[in-house]
C-alpha cells in the first residue's frame, strides 16, 4: 500500500488495525481491525462525526472486539495476510476520495469503503444503525459545517449586510452550473494558490461571464475539486451600494468598510474578498478629509492580509485600475474571452433544465439553437452567453404568460353567455315579449355554459397535466445525475434502488404523455418565441428574423414592380443584401451603400422610402439627413456629437443616436454633395467598418443599416459622372456598392409610373370608404404630363393631389366617414370625377 496517498491519520489507522491483528494472533488483517481502531480513537475527525449522530458506539465496538477474538489464529504463522475484504475497502476507500474530489484518502474515506462492503465488519455497524448512507450524510453535514469553521456566526451575520456568502448560496444549489470554462478557472485557482501576487482581477466585456467564473471556482470549493490551500474557504462578494448606503456622516462608511475588512482579516484566509465591478472602488466613500475604498484596501493588498479577487470591464480597467498602479501591480490579470458558439450552445444546455423548472415549460433544443445564431446576427453589440441566457429566460416568461391567460376561445364562451343573459334580463322587464323567446335563450344558455364548462374543466386539467410532466422530467434528470455519481462510486446497491427508481418516473412519464392532451396549451419554448424576443431586443422588423431565398426572390419582385427603369439599381441592392446576410465572408459593412444621380423629383427620395418600407418598418426605419445642413465645420460634431466639455456633450450626435435607437434602418444622405470634406472620412470609415464611435466613445453600429446617398443634376449621365470626381473624393466613391444615374423617362416607363400612382391613389381611397375607377384617357394624359415635365415623379404627384384629388374630395365631403362611395375619374379637356 502506497502510504503517500493517505493523510497522515488513515495511515496511523491502518497501522493501528494491523498492530490489532499482531497483538490477537490473527492471520489475515480484515475490516473488523480496522473498523475497531477507528472506534478506538477518540481523537480522530470520523470518531466525532460518529459521536455526533448518537450511535451506540461502545455496543459496535464490543461485538468488533468478540467478533476479532473468534477469527482464526493458527500457531507457527508470523506472516500476516491481507483478507479479500480488506483489500476490496482499500480500492473502494480510493475511488470514493476520486469522486469527492479529495486529493488524498482520509479515515472517512476508509470507513465508507468498509460501510459499503458486506463483509461482517459492515453488518456489525449496520446492525446498530451505522449505513454508508447515513454517514455519507453526516460527512457532508460535516463538511458544510467545516467551511464556516473559524468564522462566527455573528461575523458571519455582520458580512451578509454588505453582500453574499456565495459559498453558502453553492451549498444550497442556488448558482447554475458553470460549463466550458477550465482554462479561466485553472488560472483563477493557480494566481489564487501563488504565495504572494495572489489577487486575480477578471477583465472581459459586459456579458462574457466574468462573475459565473468566480462561481464555478465557488462550486468547486464545494466539491473539493481544487488544492488543499483553497479548500473550506468562503467567497463572500462585497456589495458597494449596500455599504454607501445610509453612511450620512463622515466616517460612517470607512467604518463600516473597516469592519468587513477586519472580520476577513481575522478569518486568517478562510474568506476571500470578491467585488464584482472593482473600480467602482476608486472614490467610492470618499468625502472631502476621507479615504476611499482603494487607499483603504491598498496596504492590505500590499501585506497579503487579505485574498481578493475583481472583476471589470476593459474599458473600466484602463480608465480607473491601471491609471493607479499602486493599485494595478497589486493584481494579477486574467484576460476573459467571449465564448464560442460552440460553448454558448454548452452553457445554455447545461442551465436549460434550471429555467424549465422556474418557468415550468419545457425548452427545445432546436430553440437553444436558435438563440445562439439569431443573437451573433442581431445582437452583435452584446456578449455570449449572457444575451442567450437573456432571450432563453423571456421566451420562456413570455410563453409562460400565454399559458397562464385564459385561452381566446373560453373567454369568449364566457362574453357570449353574459350577452345572452342580459338579453334575457331584459325581456324579463319588457311587456310584450313573446314567451318563446325566453325559452329560446334558456335553451341556448344551457348549451353555451354546458361548453364553457367542459372547456375551461379541460384547460385546467391539461395544465395540471403539463406542470406534472414538468416535474417529472426534472426529477429525471436529478437521478440520471444521481446513477453517474453511484456508478462513479462503485456504489451498486445505490445503483439498483435509483435504477428502479428511474423506471418508476419514466413510467409516470409516459402515463402522463399518454393521458393528454386534454386542451391544447402551448408550453414548449420553440424557434418562434425566440424570434419573438429577439426582434424585440434588437428593435428589427418583425418579417426580417428568418430570412430565406423566396423573401429575396419576392422582394426583387415587388421592388421592381414599384420602382420605373431601376431594375440594375433593385438587383444591386437586393444581391447585396443577401451577401450581407448570408455571411459568407464575416465582416460588419453596412448591407449596401449606393449614390443615386439624376434630376430633381426623379425618384432618389422615393426609391429610400420604398426600401425602408418593404424591408423595415416605413418611416420609423428611415433616417434622413440633409446635407445641406451640414456645410460648416462645425458639421462632424452635429453627426457624432459634442466633444466633452463642450455644450450639447449629453446629447449625442444627429446620425449615432438615431443609429443606436434605430439599427435596422435606411440611413438617406441626400444632397451628398454639399456636406463638409470633414465628413466624408467617417462616412467612408461606416462603409469599410460598419461602426463608427461618437463623441462619448460609444459604438453606433450600421451592419444593419442601408446607405443611400443622393445628388440632383440636371446633366446628362456622362456628363454627371465625369463631374461627381470634383464634387466628392475619390475614396468615397471607389468605396460604395454602385452609382446609379435615374434617367429621364420614355413613354413605356411614364405609363408603368401612371399606374403605379393610380393603383397607390385607389389603395389610400380605399382606407376612406371611397372606390375609384378611372379611364384610358385620364391614364393618356397624366402620361403625357410626365413626360412633358421631363421628370418622373414630382410633376405628377402635384398634378393628381392638385386636380384629381381635389375633385374627389368635392364630391365626397357630406359623405358620411363609413359610407362607402364609388367615384370615376376621366379627362375631357379637363380632370373629370363623378359618383358612379
Amino acid at each position: 500500500m502506497d502510504t503517500t496517498t493517505y493523510t497522515q491519520e488513515a495511515a496511523f489507522l491502518i497501522k493501528t488495525g494491523q498492530d490489532l491483528a499482531i497483538k490477537n494472533e490473527n492471520l489475515e488483517l480484515t475490516n473488523l481491525h480496522i473498523l475497531y481502531s477507528i472506534l478506538d480513537d477518540e481523537g480522530t475527525k470520523v470518531f466525532k462525526i460518529l459521536l455526533d449522530l448518537g450511535l451506540p458506539l461502545k455496543l459496535i465496538k464490543d461485538d468488533l472486539d468478540q467478533a476479532i477474538k473468534k477469527l482464526k489464529s493458527p500457531k507457527g504463522v508470523t506472516k500476516l495476510y491481507l483478507s479479500k475484504a480488506y483489500q476490496k475497502m482499500i480500492l473502494s476507500s480510493g475511488e470514493i476520495s476520486r469522486t469527492m474530489y479529495a486529493s488524498k484518502v482520509s479515515s472517512s474515506h476508509i470507513l465508507l469503503g468498509i460501510l459499503k462492503g458486506d463483509d461482517q465488519a459492515s453488518k456489525i455497524a449496520g446492525k446498530y444503525g451505522l449505513n454508508y448512507e447515513v454517514f455519507e450524510e453526516a460527512l457532508m453535514d460535516r463538511y458544510t459545517k467545516d467551511l464556516i469553521e473559524g468564522v462566527s456566526k455573528d461575523s458571519l451575520s455582520k458580512l451578509s449586510k454588505y453582500g453574499r456568502n456565495l459559498t453558502k448560496e453553492a451549498l444550497e444549489g442556488k448558482l447554475d452550473p458553470v460549463i466550458g470554462r477550465d482554462r479561466e478557472l485553472n488560472s483563477l485557482i493557480r494566481i489564487l494558490s501563488r504565495r504572494l501576487k495572489n489577487n486575480p482581477i477578471l477583465i472581459g466585456e459586459a456579458g462574457v461571464g466574468k462573475t459565473a467564473i468566480v462561481e464555478g471556482l465557488v462550486q468547486r470549493i464545494v466539491k473539493k475539486d481544487l488544492p488543499d490551500l483553497l479548500q473550506n474557504k468562503i467567497v463572500f462578494s462585497l456589495d458597494m451600494t449596500a455599504l454607501v448606503a445610509g453612511a450620512k456622516y463622515r466616517g460612517d462608511f470607512e467604518e463600516r468598510l473597516q469592519e468587513v475588512l477586519d472580520i476577513i482579516k481575522d478569518s486568517n484566509g478562510k474568506i476571500i474578498l470578491f467585488v464584482d465591478e472593482i473600480h467602482n472602488i476608486i472614490g467610492s466613500g470618499s468625502s472631502s478629509g476621507t479615504m476611499d475604498t482603494a487607499n483603504i484596501l491598498k496596504p492590505m493588498l500590499a501585506r497579503g492580509e487579505i485574498l481578493t479577487i475583481g472583476a471589470t470591464t476593459i474599458d473600466e480597467y484602463k480608465k480607473y485600475i491601471e491609471k493607479d498602479s499602486a493599485l494595478d501591480r497589486r493584481f494579477q490579470k486574467i484576460l476573459i474571452e467571449e465564448p464560442s458558439e460552440e460553448t454558448t450552445l454548452s452553457i445554455l444546455r447545461g442551465i436549460k433544465s434550471k429555467y424549465e423548472s422556474h418557468h415550468k415549460v419545457t425548452i427545445t433544443d432546436q430553440a437553444l439553437v436558435e438563440t445562439v445564431k439569431l443573437a451573433k446576427r442581431y445582437l452583435p453589440q452584446r456578449k455570449f452567453p449572457d444575451v442567450c441566457v437573456d432571450i432563453i429566460d423571456e421566451a420562456a416568461a413570455l410563453l409562460r404568460m400565454y399559458a397562464d391567460q385564459t385561452p381566446k376561445e373560453i373567454d369568449d364562451l364566457k362574453r357570449q353567455i353574459s350577452q345572452l343573459e342580459t338579453e334575457k334580463a331584459l325581456i324579463k322587464i319588457e311587456e310584450g315579449k313573446s314567451s318563446y323567446r325566453l325559452e329560446d335563450l334558456d335553451q341556448a344558455i344551457e348549451e353555451k355554459n354546458k361548453l364553457y364548462q367542459e372547456k375551461l374543466s379541460a384547460y385546467k386539467k391539461e395544465k395540471t397535466r403539463q406542470e406534472d410532466l414538468i416535474k417529472e422530467k426534472i426529477a429525471l434528470e436529478d437521478i440520471d445525475k444521481q446513477i453517474a455519481k453511484a456508478k462513479a462510486a462503485d456504489d451498486y446497491e445505490k445503483l439498483d434502488n435509483l435504477l428502479l427508481g428511474k423506471k418508476s418516473i419514466e413510467a409516470e412519464i409516459k402515463d402522463l404523455e399518454t393521458q393528454g392532451p386534454y386542451y391544447k396549451i402551448a408550453n414548449q419554448v420553440t424557434v418562434d418565441q425566440v424570434r419573438e424576443i429577439v426582434e424585440t431586443l434588437s428593435g428589427m422588423p418583425q418579417k426580417t428574423t428568418a430570412y430565406n431565398l423566396d423573401y429575396f426572390e419576392k422582394l426583387r419582385k415587388d421592388l421592381k414592380e414599384k420602382l420605373v427603369a431601376m431594375d440594375p439599381l433593385v438587383d444591386s441592392l437586393v444581391d447585396a443584401f443577401i451577401r450581407s446576410k448570408a455571411k459568407v465572408i464575416k465582416g460588419n459593412k453596412p448591407l449596401g451603400s449606393f449614390l443615386l444621380l439624376g434630376p430633381s423629383g426623379g425618384g432618389k427620395s422615393y426609391f429610400s422610402d420604398l426600401v425602408s418600407r418593404e424591408i423595415y418598418d416605413g418611416d420609423a426605419s428611415l433616417i434622413k439627413m440633409d446635407m445641406g445642413e451640414f456645410t460648416d465645420k462645425s458639421a462632424l460634431t452635429k453627426l457624432l456629437g459634442a466633444p466633452p466639455g463642450y455644450v450639447g456633450f449629453d446629447m449625442g450626435g444627429a446620425l449615432c443616436e438615431n443609429i443606436r435607437i434605430h439599427p435596422y434602418s435606411v440611413v438617406a444622405f441626400e444632397n451628398i454633395d454639399k456636406a463638409h470634406k470633414d465628413i466624408f472620412s467617417t462616412i467612408i470609415n461606416i462603409i469599410k467598418n460598419g461602426k463608427i464611435k461618437d463623441s462619448k466613445g460609444r459604438d453606433a453600429d450600421f451592419s444593419n443599416a442601408f446607405l443611400i446617398f443622393s445628388l440632383s443634376t440636371d446633366l446628362e449621365e456622362e456628363k454627371a459622372r465625369e463631374k461627381l470626381e470634383e464634387l466628392l473624393p475619390k475614396d468615397f466613391l471607389r468605396s460604395l456598392d454602385l452609382i446609379y444615374y435615374i434617367d429621364k423617362l420614355n413613354e413605356e416607363n411614364a405609363r408603368k409610373l401612371v399606374q403605379i400612382k393610380l393603383k397607390d391613389l385607389q389603395g389610400s381611397l380605399k382606407k376612406s370608404y371611397i372606390e375609384f375607377s378611372y379611364d384610358k384617357d385620364l391614364e393618356d394624359y397624366l402620361v403625357a404630363q410626365a413626360l412633358a415635365e421631363k421628370t418622373t415623379g414630382l410633376a405628377l404627384n402635384k398634378i393628381i393631389e392638385d386636380d384629381l384629388l381635389t375633385e374627389i374630395s368635392i364630391l365626397t365631403i357630406e359623405t358620411g366617414p363609413e359610407d362607402l362611395i364609388k367615384v370615376h375619374g376621366s379627362f375631357d379637356k379637363k380632370i373629370q370625377v363623378i359618383k358612379k
